[in-house]
């Protein structure tokens, strides 16, 4: 039977892509130019731009490969790091415990990513005089905004309001709280609350 020039054409480049992926020198070998968790873009948008970044939460270190794993979705990246490696927020990479959020910026050496720096999300201290217990915010909700003279606000991401939230709040993002600052009460005296997933 005769093959068409068509199909002789397909046998010869299916080994070649094949032997050019497994030696390591096609589109297979190439690294992503960024690799971002879901939760981390739905805060920072402009990550999406930022070239050879990994942004997720902080999984684990191994001193002996002088290494981290950071936990994306349902996988992990390993990441390599070495003496010239700076790190932000902590004071040494084996100060990072999970599940801190992390940005690594990173450079690809032959097949690793090696980091060049590690940001952790920093630490928030709010004085304890400008916090609320949930048994007084319970209080507040079931007195409701205006009998309760407040304002409760979502700093969440959007989407997470949208799942579910606290009775009376607004959504206000906290990337966009510049932008969306025309929703704040223009009372000066009107209490304002605000709530999102935790902070560390």
């Amino acid at each position: 039977m005769k093959r068409s020039p068509f199909v002789r054409v397909t046998l010869v480049l299916l080994p070649l892509t094949l032997a050019l992926a497994w030696a390591g020198g096609g589109l297979a070998a190439e690294a992503p130019k960024n690799i971002v968790a879901k939760k981390c873009m739905a805060c920072h948008k402009e990550y999406k731009d930022t070239a050879d970044i990994v942004a997720g939460d902080f999984n684990s270190l191994s001193n002996k490969a002088n290494s981290i794993t950071v936990k994306i979705e349902e996988s992990m990246q390993l990441i390599k790091f070495t003496g010239e490696t700076t790190v932000e927020n902590v004071p040494e990479i084996k100060k990072l415990k999970s599940p801190i959020p992390v940005r690594v910026h990173y450079k690809k050496v032959g097949e690793d990513l090696v980091a060049s720096k590690i940001v952790a999300k920093p630490e928030i201290k709010v004085p304890q005089e400008q916090m609320l217990s949930t048994e007084e915010l319970e209080k507040l909700v079931a007195q409701g905004p205006e009998k309760g003279n407040f304002t409760l606000i979502d700093s969440r991401p959007g989407i997470k309001f949208q799942e579910g939230h606290i009775p009376g709040a607004i959504s206000i993002p906290f990337p966009k709280m510049a932008e969306m600052k025309n929703k704040l009460p223009q009372d000066k005296n009107r209490l304002l609350i605000f709530y999102c997933e935790g902070f560390r």
